[in-house]
């Protein structure tokens, strides 16, 4: 439990680059976390701890400051190492378990069907005389974004493809969501239309502008939750995904891996013409 004077001048770092290094180290070993910042303070709260009931730091001379060096001194960095990988490993695979099981429960396995009446505020809704709508007449909240405003108008312009159509709302109770994880949290997403065509098939679509700032965050997670759920669903002829309107035509992304660096960088092969 003790170290001595010699062994703690051998453990000598300049104090500046101290901290940035145990950091460092910790980073390396949680690359498969998505969330790499905000998961350093819970390791290091668990390797000084691990210090403490293993190696008695508690009795060190500047404690912390001692078990960063220690961690990463010579042949001890590469022992220590391994060690906190393999740590990390079982954890996340723990997690992921952990994280299905409450989708699982949280999940409402249900036969969705649109509600039976809806209620408009004068204030905050305007009528629209749009063809083939699951209500008439249309109300529309005044609110609704300009890729959605633009999307409307390509169902009335395919009104005879389209059977009905349906701005979709974000109320659990009323309707249409499907459970996705991000960050090791459960949310609700609720797609912006659901288009029945002509043809049978049912469209699934959440509209984004083409310079979506949550294309690596928040939409990668809820455009994969809308395939697995299109591709686990014994429904046929249901398809979807996220919509953006380019260059004046509209382009759906059906992958099962949503990659929005691509499209950052020019290409924009994961996504083909919408077809309705």
């Amino acid at each position: 439990g003790k170290v001595s004077g010699e062994a703690f001048a051998k453990l000598s770092i300049a104090g500046n680059d101290l901290q940035v290094m145990f950091e460092q180290a910790i980073k390396d070993n949680l690359r498969s976390f998505r969330n790499v910042k905000r998961s350093v303070a819970p390791v290091k709260t668990a390797l000084y701890n691990w210090f403490k009931k293993y190696l008695g730091s508690k009795q060190w001379p500047e404690e912390i400051m001692l078990i960063q060096k220690t961690f990463l001194h010579g042949s001890n960095r590469a022992i220590l190492e391994t060690i906190l990988a393999d740590s990390i490993e079982t954890y996340r695979l723990v997690k992921e378990k952990e994280v299905q099981r409450k989708v699982q429960e949280s999940e409402q396995i249900y036969q969705y069907e649109l509600p039976a009446e809806l209620f408009y505020n004068e204030h905050t809704d305007e009528k629209l005389d749009y063809d083939n709508y699951a209500f008439t007449p249309l109300y529309l909240p005044v609110d609704r974004s300009e890729p959605e405003k633009r999307f409307e108008e390509l169902l009335n312009s395919k009104s005879d493809k389209i059977t009905w159509w349906w701005k979709n709302g974000e109320n659990k109770r009323d309707f249409f969501g499907i459970k996705y994880e991000y960050e090791g949290k459960i949310f609700t997403f609720y797609p912006d239309y659901l288009v029945q065509l002509e043809d049978g098939r049912l469209g699934i679509l959440e509209t984004k502008d083409v310079g979506d700032r949550d294309g690596k965050t928040y939409t990668k997670a809820k455009a994969e939750a809308l395939q697995h759920f299109i591709n686990t669903n014994s429904r046929k002829g249901l398809f979807g995904g996220i919509a953006i309107q380019r260059n004046g035509r509209w382009h759906i992304n059906s992958q099962s891996i949503y990659d929005w660096s691509k499209n950052e960088q020019g290409s924009w092969d994961d996504w083909e013409d919408l077809v309705l």
